[in-house]
């Protein structure tokens, strides 16, 4: 899956320096928005990846009693 995201980064970032328009101050401009767009998307993935770690992390427990209520009630 990271492969996959990477190099669909880069196949954007590719496009927009390849495909530009003609003036370049719109050109930089669009490049420089993908490339923040594509920095996001990266840092949300890693910080989602990892949701019982960091600085706001979330407990399994209420997913554990789920887990039991629900395994009772096929009991």
């Amino acid at each position: 899956m990271w492969a996959v995201l990477l190099l669909m980064s880069g196949l954007v970032i590719g496009c927009a320096i390849l495909y530009g328009v003609e003036q370049p101050t719109t050109h930089y401009a669009i490049v420089a928005t993908m490339g923040v767009l594509v920095a996001a998307n990266l840092y949300l993935v890693l910080e989602l990846a990892t949701p019982f770690v960091g600085e706001i992390a979330t407990s399994p427990e209420p997913l554990r009693d789920v887990v039991q209520v629900l395994s009772q009630s096929r009991a």
